[in-house]
């Protein structure tokens, strides 16, 4: 597997989908403002007060959630986008036939629930069992405490083999059309032991750098002052429209290739 042909392509169809293609970049974006308003909704320096005390009166909840709601209600769309290139087309796909691409995000969405759940659990389970130690008596604080960290570390394992599969999942559910497809445990492991074990988590881990580092950039430009966070919504299609087209092609090396025909051979004269 060429690691660097995968990323100058995942980089070149960014390219070409967002920047060749300003009206997508700007769906992307439109489709990112709830969650990006919800921080002009309050200051955080009056939710403690001199005191130290939290002033939960003072958040606007009511607001918030209904951002959020809008938030998710987006995203769906985004979320079909990313369907779309999952599938593999060589140029970038384009926001029309608004229902399919809807109800693609919105399956996509599941899929991905339904893949976290497990170590959701595990981990939200470790950190009830870490504060429930924290707060009891000397006695048994320890043996809580360590039976939540343990756990943790469980989850994050758990979490780790969710990722491998889950990505391999959405991209099955794109090429197929079928939900039941991306949880089809035989036929992903068939999957990824066509691409190779080591090539594909080698692809994971390069890919997870990348996006880690550019996260970071991102950060940093957000906290510049006024235009941070437009600069964040703006960049972050370029991270989403990457990574997918990146998983993308890493899959497309578990389909062997159609070999090459054979040379004529020579007309006898």
């Amino acid at each position: 597997m060429d690691y660097g042909a995968l990323v100058s392509d995942a980089a070149r169809y960014s390219k070409d989908a967002l920047i060749g293609k300003p009206l997508t970049w700007l769906v992307f974006i439109v489709c990112a403002l709830p969650f990006a308003l919800i921080n002009f909704l309050y200051d955080p320096k009056t939710l403690v007060s001199a005191t130290g005390e939290f002033r939960w009166a003072t958040i606007p909840w009511t607001q918030i959630a209904l951002l959020c709601i809008v938030g998710l209600l987006l995203s769906f769309v985004v979320s079909g986008y990313i369907v779309r290139i999952f599938r593999g087309t060589p140029q970038p796909p384009t926001f029309d036939s608004f229902g399919a691409l809807y109800l693609d995000g919105i399956k996509l969405f599941v899929i991905a629930l339904v893949w976290m759940i497990p170590a959701l659990v595990i981990m939200i389970a470790s950190f009830v069992m870490i504060v429930l130690g924290a707060m009891s008596g000397a006695g048994s604080m320890g043996t809580m405490m360590t039976a939540g960290f343990l756990l943790l570390m469980i989850g994050l394992i758990v979490l780790v083999i969710t990722l491998i599969y889950a990505y391999i999942g959405c991209v099955r559910f794109a090429r197929t059309g079928s939900m039941r497809e991306a949880f089809r445990i035989s036929a992903l492991t068939g999957t990824i032991q066509a691409i190779g074990w080591g090539a594909y988590i080698l692809a994971l881990i390069i890919v997870a750098v990348l996006i880690v580092l550019f996260g970071l950039i991102i950060s940093l430009l957000a906290l510049i002052p006024l235009v941070g966070w437009l600069i964040q919504i703006i960049l972050q299609p370029l991270v989403q429209v990457f990574s997918a087209r990146y998983i993308a092609r890493v899959y497309d090396h578990s389909v062997p290739l159609a070999p090459a025909p054979s040379p004529e051979p020579a007309a006898m004269g």
